[in-house]
């Protein structure tokens, strides 16, 4: 056993010793098995609703950081079906080390907002607007035609259109890091999935006339921007 999955078991054992911890799990690279030796431990773990335990502390343990996230379990669940980045995936890729319960719970319940889940009138808005900003700075950097500016403004935008195809198809959003990870999640089209290849792995020119295709398209699938907030 590598020292990584050691030491996460070990203070695993440690929180679940703790009479307000309900259930403690592994989560992140670790967990996946992607890990290198710089990795941090990642646990994730359910509290009684009047714990003591500190939410995200960080700390160094044989040299590996060790980062722990805890809540009662009403409050993980609010973070599974929210805008923003959900936190559904962790548990549902997570490693049970411990449960009194919740756990198992909290996995079914991920699983089924996947299931059903439905972007927010709230997040399309969102993203749309950010999109209308940068279609703008798009046809300034195609104007401008240096691939300097065609690379730098590409690049800027993988992100926002990544998390519009999430959106427009009903799928929830990952922590940024795993965007690409969980993209196979998302039932891109045809034409969709050629352009984020070549935006993704083009060469410049390609790159940023993927982007700018389909933060058009995008834009138009979203719905209208909130221009007041332009």
């Amino acid at each position: 056993m590598d020292s990584h999955r050691k030491i996460a078991e070990r203070v695993g054992a440690e929180l679940a010793e703790r009479d307000d911890v309900l259930a403690v799990l592994l989560a992140g690279s670790v967990c996946r098995g992607e890990h290198v030796a710089t990795s941090d431990i990642d646990l994730l773990v359910v509290t009684t609703e009047d714990s003591a335990l500190e939410v995200g502390p960080r700390r160094l343990v044989q040299g590996l950081l060790v980062e722990w996230i805890a809540r009662p379990e009403a409050e993980w669940l609010t973070r599974f079906d929210r805008p923003k980045t959900s936190w559904l995936y962790s548990f549902l890729e997570a490693e049970v080390l411990m449960d009194t319960g919740p756990a198992a719970r909290l996995v079914q319940a991920a699983a089924r907002v996947l299931e059903t889940y439905r972007t927010s009138a709230r997040l399309r808005e969102l993203l749309v607007t950010t999109l209308w900003h940068g279609q703008a700075k798009l046809d300034r950097a195609q104007a401008a035609g240096t691939p300097r500016e065609l690379g730098f403004w590409s690049a800027i935008c993988v992100e926002t259109v990544l998390d519009g195809l999430y959106a427009v198809h009903d799928v929830p959003l990952p922590a940024g890091a795993r965007r690409l990870a969980y993209l196979h999640r998302v039932p891109l089209t045809e034409g969709e999935n050629a352009l984020v290849e070549t935006m993704l792995t083009g060469d410049t020119a390609g790159r940023f006339e993927a982007a700018r295709h389909l933060t058009a398209r995008l834009r138009t699938e979203l719905g209208p921007a909130d221009h007041e907030r332009a």
